[in-house]
């Protein structure tokens, strides 16, 4: 489940940026590096 979450926040991080929108692009962001370390410390530690 939160594989696809990462995923689906990076797809929104892409569509920020062909938008040129800075809040969606930040936001996104911001949201996508909290989730990439939080699955990376639950693929790790279980």
């Amino acid at each position: 489940m939160y594989v696809v979450f990462t995923f689906g926040v990076a797809c929104w991080f892409g569509y920020g940026l062909s938008l040129h929108s800075w809040p969606m692009i930040v936001s996104n962001a911001i949201t996508f590096v909290l989730a990439a370390l939080i699955l990376a410390l639950k693929l790790r530690y279980g």
